[in-house]
């Protein structure tokens, strides 16, 4: 991983991935989305760890977007049809979507084009109310590609997917949440402290739901028909859970009123 783009760090069984171009207002580029996918195949194979949190170095920014300087030079653009930087979102969307637990971006400040089209392939956005998000391909002359066009569509609905393509305005958190776009907005100076509460939450539950959860979403956004070999796994995922020492454990932890202590087992 190139450490002064992406930094890591795991705490209580939640990782951390930092966007680090501050400078840039944490502006995405081939090498960054590079580091992000090794960083996240990299954490996949850790069992310690049940969320991540992807946030930007600072207050002022989650990502601006792809650099623009990048952009018609050596990197084609992002959300294309071609090109290296397609090839680098595609596997970092796709890295996160492989990832087995919830990966949860922790919005301040400017969330702007390649840059919300990385929140969006996250599983939850938590925004701050200093929070602006875009999508501006229609201020640049990009052309997004259908896959990410249709993540929106999926994430907002047509109606809102419209407005911010066709506009390319910035929108404030509080519109964001009333447009879906983020799940809830929090005061700037709390966002850290609620973002990392969510995500003990969610690390504190039992795991083969969440993994479970997540994997059945997903499939459901795919928008193809079930076949019958994965209607057997998540059968298999169902039976296994149903026989599992973490039912056990949340079955006599209700009936004792206190905290169930799941190990994945």
């Amino acid at each position: 991983m190139t450490a002064e783009l992406v930094l890591a760090r795991l705490e209580d069984r939640i990782a951390t991935l930092i966007l680090n171009r501050p400078e840039k207002r944490n502006a995405l580029n081939p090498e960054m989305l590079k580091a992000l996918t090794t960083a996240l195949t990299d954490l996949r194979n850790d069992p310690e760890v049940r969320c991540v949190v992807l946030r930007g170095t600072g207050e002022n920014a989650f990502s601006a977007g792809f650099d623009i300087g990048r952009i018609g030079q050596d990197a084609p653009q992002p959300g294309g049809n071609f090109g290296e930087s397609q090839d680098r979102y595609r596997s970092v969307k796709e890295a996160i979507n492989l990832f087995p637990y919830p990966v949860i971006a922790m919005i301040y400040g400017y969330c702007v084009g390649g840059g919300l089209e990385l929140a969006v392939a996250c599983d939850m956005r938590v925004a701050a109310d200093n929070a602006r998000l875009g999508i501006t391909p229609a201020k640049l002359g990009i052309v997004y590609g259908y896959e990410p066009i249709r993540a929106f569509v999926q994430l907002v609905g047509p109606a809102f997917a419209r407005e911010l393509f066709y506009t390319g305005r910035l929108v404030d958190a509080q519109r964001a949440c009333a447009m879906g776009l983020v799940n809830c907005v929090v005061p700037t100076r709390e966002l850290e402290t609620y973002t990392y509460a969510l995500a003990e939450e969610i690390a504190a539950n039992a795991p083969r739901s969440v993994r479970a959860a997540k994997t059945m979403v997903n499939r459901i956004l795919s928008e193809k028909p079930i076949t019958l070999e994965e209607d057997a796994i998540f059968a298999k995922m169902r039976d296994t859970a149903a026989d599992s020492e973490d039912l056990r454990e949340g079955r006599q932890a209700f009936l004792e009123k206190r905290k169930p202590h799941f190990t994945g087992r």
